[in-house]
């Protein structure tokens, strides 16, 4: 009897541990694969032979995880950097920008006269009309990329 009652009741119990085994997988999979979304891209064109440009974004986080953004790469900038506006003592100056952490669901906007990339040393002549190659690095490794038109104001 113990054996026709085990055997009767070994589906249901294959059913219920293979449910669970799927989903977890699939729920830790998920936050693995979730990548925030750069919005918008775009550089300023500045005039020919310019040894910096400033670039603009919105960044999207729809993780179900915090990431935080470490650092800017670009094949077309020797030197790219995140930097931020402050005023000190009436003059607007740059500073490196500082932990830049976005919480589930939180946006950070990259505009004029704030948070923005400074790509420094062109690789090649970026004018109206091209696009500028940029990378965001997250903490973790993982790297965003997009393309930047130049345009002459924001989109």
């Amino acid at each position: 009897m113990n054996a026709r009652r085990f055997l009767m009741g070994l589906p249901l119990l294959m059913l219920a541990s293979g449910s669970a085994a799927l989903a977890a997988p699939a729920a830790a999979a998920n936050d693995e694969t979730c990548r925030p979304t750069i919005e918008s891209p775009w550089v300023r064109a500045a005039p020919p032979g310019a040894k910096s440009l400033a670039a603009y974004l919105v960044l999207r986080n729809g993780c179900g995880t915090a990431v935080e953004v470490v650092d800017v790469e670009s094949l077309d900038f020797g030197t790219p950097m995140i930097h931020r506006t402050v005023e000190e003592g009436g003059v607007s100056r740059m500073r490196p920008a500082g932990k830049l952490v976005l919480a589930p669901g939180e946006s950070l906007r990259f505009e004029p006269g704030g948070l923005h990339l400074m790509l420094m040393q062109p690789l090649r002549p970026l004018a109206e009309g091209d696009v500028a190659r940029v990378r965001l690095v997250l903490a973790d490794g993982r790297r965003l990329f997009a393309q930047f038109p130049v345009r002459r104001s924001a989109p």
